[in-house]
């Protein structure tokens, strides 16, 4: 006799469940993705102990007949795909057929249903069906869990905290209420309502709802399309930030989705605005013909596969930066107690020190090769519009330049404020493509790794870009023949070490991120440091050459470079 065997019904069921319900969340993700496909517009979620004891999604929905309300717990039963063509292009969240089965195969089922003009009842006790009856409520679908897992103790075990298992139900149903802000999510855990929104199909309302007010305070609309793909949504400003990734919620045709190459396209946009291995919170809303996404990838539907993904990628990289570049203000200071400050202490350090911090005025080309042409400075450069007029107050604790308006005072940071104005100068010399180069007297010998000994030609190329000039020697081995006068003497191995570390880590990433992500490691260098005394005249110069870059409030860390506190403020706290 064969050793194959095949499987019961209920055992499929059971095995599907593993993949499709790992948790109480993935029974609600599911329940709530069939309301949604019902046309519901009120979606009401109850849970007991995190639903480990309990859970039902209550909807007022299409509801079910009596027979489709038996059919839809019967495995690759599905009311929204008929073709192999719709399942490659569903306009449904669900179309497997698999959900509710491997639910009822692993839990206890009570599953009400009315289409207006029937209303019924089904009982499912781990995969048996112990009745079926009439039943009077308003139209709608009504499915009640119990028990999960209960059969199953290797599965249970394995669930955690009622607490955390609530925590992972209540994020849920945020992304799911923002990604579809036209239906009103009501979520109750253990009688206690958690989450709350309107339906009223608004960004900042649904947003204040789920994460609350002092959020929403910080987030700007956003939106912009090409022949493919339109994204609308919200960014929040910089100081918004997070420790991952959790907080960029990426929502493709209504579906709540996991998608590395656009959160990379996100933290890309933002990598001048926010500290190092610090990620913001932007809500993505991606429509795209259903033809183009692939959600067909596994049963639980969170990873999708894409065409032309590249394309959605610069699509969002080149137009959230714009936003960011256009948008962004000094950052507000919250000012605190102004309690036991030492009166006898000198706070403004008025003595001067002659140290000079820069040698290349910000907007100053001193040469070019003789290979191009010498560049004339046709206008003046111009002011970033919204960087206030400062008047120069002094300098505090060797660190900090103190300035001031009508209306303000100002912190700036002098060392990421001449980061940012060292980024900006070595950028515009690259973008004018002006080759002040410096030929090596003895060329520097660097090795590259095997992994990025295929890439040599673009890694040539993008060093070129640079003003950049290496030679290959064999298979490993390049010589560094010249390179831009802004690249010091002393610093030339480690820029070049870092950038080829970046190209090696971060393949994934443009080679324009690439370069921007080393050259604010070189600008860094350059700058003036903490500590460093500065006179009148040097710190009068950080102010007017912040004031003419492209983006003056963060260094390009994404460290702000300069703060405020109100005049007002300070009279609130001496109580004037």
């Amino acid at each position: 006799m064969g050793k194959i065997k095949r499987l019961d019904e209920h055992l499929s069921n059971m095995i599907a469940a593993g993949e499709v319900v790992e948790r109480p969340m993935g029974v609600v993700k599911e329940l709530i993705e069939n309301a949604l496909d019902a046309s519901a517009k009120q979606i009401e979620i109850r849970l007991v102990s995190g639903g480990i004891e309990s859970l039902e999604v209550s909807d007022d929905g299409e509801g079910m007949d009596e027979s489709d309300l038996l059919l839809a717990f019967e495995r690759h039963a599905t009311s929204k795909i008929s073709s192999s063509k719709e399942l490659f292009s569903p306009k449904t969240l669900g179309f497997r057929g698999e959900a509710l089965p491997s639910i009822a195969s692993v839990s206890k089922v009570n599953a009400t249903s009315s289409n207006g003009s029937q209303s019924n009842q089904v009982l499912i006790e781990y995969g048996t069906l112990i009745k079926q009856r009439s039943y009077d409520r308003p139209q709608g679908t009504t499915i009640t869990i119990e028990g999960l897992f209960r059969k199953t103790p290797a599965r249970l075990k394995h669930l955690k905290s009622i607490g955390y298992e609530s925590a992972l139900i209540t994020d849920l149903v945020e992304k799911m209420a923002l990604c579809r802000k036209d239906v009103a999510f009501k979520l109750i855990s253990d009688e206690q309502v958690l989450l709350r929104t309107n339906g009223k199909n608004d960004w900042i309302e649904t947003l204040a709802m789920t994460y609350g007010n002092r959020i929403a305070r910080l987030a700007h609309p956003f939106t912009c399309r090409d022949n493919d793909f339109k994204v609308d949504g919200l960014w929040l400003d910089p100081q918004e930030n997070k420790s991952n990734t959790k907080a960029i919620l990426i929502f493709l045709n209504q579906r709540v989705i996991r998608f590395y190459p656009i959160q990379k396209a996100v933290t890309e946009a933002y990598q001048n605005h926010i500290p190092p291995h610090r990620y913001p919170m932007v809500i993505l809303n991606i429509t795209a013909d259903a033809s183009l996404a692939d959600v067909n990838v596994h049963p639980s539907k969170w990873e999708v596969k894409l065409s032309k993904e590249q394309q959605l990628y610069y699509l969002i990289v080149d137009h959230l930066s714009k936003a960011l570049h256009d948008t962004l203000k000094v950052k507000n200071f919250e000012p605190r107690s102004l309690e036991n400050v030492p009166t006898q202490e000198k706070l403004f350090d008025s003595t001067t020190y002659p140290h000079p911090i820069s040698n290349h005025p910000l907007w100053e080309v001193k040469e070019t090769s003789s290979e191009e042409p010498s560049v004339e400075k046709t206008s003046d450069p111009q002011r970033h519009p919204t960087f206030p007029h400062l008047d120069l107050v002094g300098q505090i604790h060797g660190r900090y330049i103190v300035a001031s308006d009508p209306e303000t005072l100002y912190f700036i940071d002098q060392h990421a404020a001449k980061e940012r104005i060292n980024y900006e100068l070595i950028l515009k010399q690259i973008e004018k493509k002006i080759s002040i180069q410096q030929t090596l007297l003895v060329p520097l010998s660097l090795s590259l790794k095997p992994s990025l000994s295929p890439r040599y030609e673009q890694i040539q190329e993008e060093f070129l870009n640079l003003g950049i000039h290496i030679e290959r020697l064999s298979e490993n081995d390049v010589i560094l023949r010249s390179v831009p006068l802004w690249l010091k003497e002393g610093s030339q191995e480690a820029f070049l070490a870092d950038l080829l570390e970046r190209f090696e880590d971060e393949r994934s990433l443009s080679t324009e991120s690439l370069r921007k992500a080393s050259l604010a490691t070189t600008a860094c260098h350059r700058s003036v440091r903490f500590n460093q005394q500065l006179t009148h005249q040097e710190m009068r110069q950080i102010i007017d050459e912040l004031s003419l870059c492209d983006q003056p409030y963060h260094c390009p860390h994404g460290r702000p470079t300069l703060i405020k506190i109100a005049t007002k403020d300070l009279w609130r706290d001496f109580e004037r």
